[in-house]
Formats: structure tokens, C-alpha cells, sequence
């Protein structure tokens, strides 16, 4: 099973690239067989990629969009329509103010792909992005 990940920043306008994230991730799922997409849905650029995801999903129920959690969730945790499974990736504990960027790395093993937003040379996304350029990741730019 073939999977994508996203990074972007939390507070950045990305609404404009709608329609070419669409198109990434379309190629993604009917030319390199990508069936599973996480998402640490945790500003503007998540929610637009779990929207789309979401969207994809309507035409093609096999594909998984998976939360991914930084912390264990509360008793009172309710998954965004937009997800059809969470996952916590940390197998060991951490200590709270370093939990995204561990899952951020965890999720970066995990994934084929990176559809990156990233705008800035700052933050838990570039970071992210860095990683992933270290680990030979191949890196889809919605920005590019």
C-alpha cells in the first residue's frame, strides 16, 4: 500500500491551489497507486488537503485518510467527518512540547509521498519537509 503524506503552515491563504492539490493528488492515487493519505490536520493547509481528500474519497471508498494523532486523545474525541480512521504513531512517550515534531518524522517514514505547502524556512512543516528531503522522499511543491 503506497501512501502520501502533507505539510504546510497553519496560518498561510492556500484556498487558490485547490484545484491543483486536486490534481496531485489524483495522479498520486491513478498513476502511483497511492491508497492512503495522513494528515496531522492542524491548520489552512490540512483542512484543504482533508477537504479534497474527502472529496476523492466520494468517488473511490478504498482510499484512507487517516488523522494523525500527536497526542492521545481525550474521552470525548470525535474524528472530523473528513477522516475514516486515526492513528498515534508515537510508541514511546514524549514530552508534550517535542509530540509534533516526533509524529511529524514517524509520519514521514511511513509515507512514499510529501505534498508539501511549505511557504516559510521555518516551522514544524519545513522542518518536516527537511527531513523528508534527508530521508530521498519524493517531494510534491503545491506551491511550485
Amino acid at each position: 500500500m503506497r501512501s502520501a503524506a502533507f505539510f504546510g503552515h497553519r496560518n498561510y491563504g492556500y484556498e487558490n491551489f485547490r484545484e491543483k492539490l486536486r490534481e496531485i493528488l489524483t495522479d498520486l492515487i491513478e498513476n502511483r497507486s497511492v491508497t492512503r493519505f495522513y494528515n496531522g490536520f492542524r491548520g489552512n493547509f490540512d483542512v484543504l488537503c482533508a477537504e479534497v481528500v474527502f472529496e476523492l474519497m466520494q468517488k473511490k471508498p478504498s482510499l484512507e485518510n487517516l488523522l494523525v494523532l500527536s497526542y492521545h486523545p481525550k474521552a470525548d474525541f470525535r474524528l472530523p467527518k473528513y477522516f475514516s480512521d486515526s492513528v498515534y504513531l508515537l510508541e514511546k512517550p514524549v514530552p508534550p512540547k517535542f509530540a509534533i515534531f516526533h509524529t511529524n518524522r514517524l509520519t514521514v517514514d511511513r509515507a512514499d509521498f510529501i505534498v508539501s505547502g511549505v511557504v516559510f524556512h521555518r516551522g514544524g512543516a519545513f522542518s518536516a519537509c527537511e527531513y523528508a528531503r534527508r530521508q530521498n522522499k519524493i517531494i510534491l511543491d503545491l506551491l511550485s
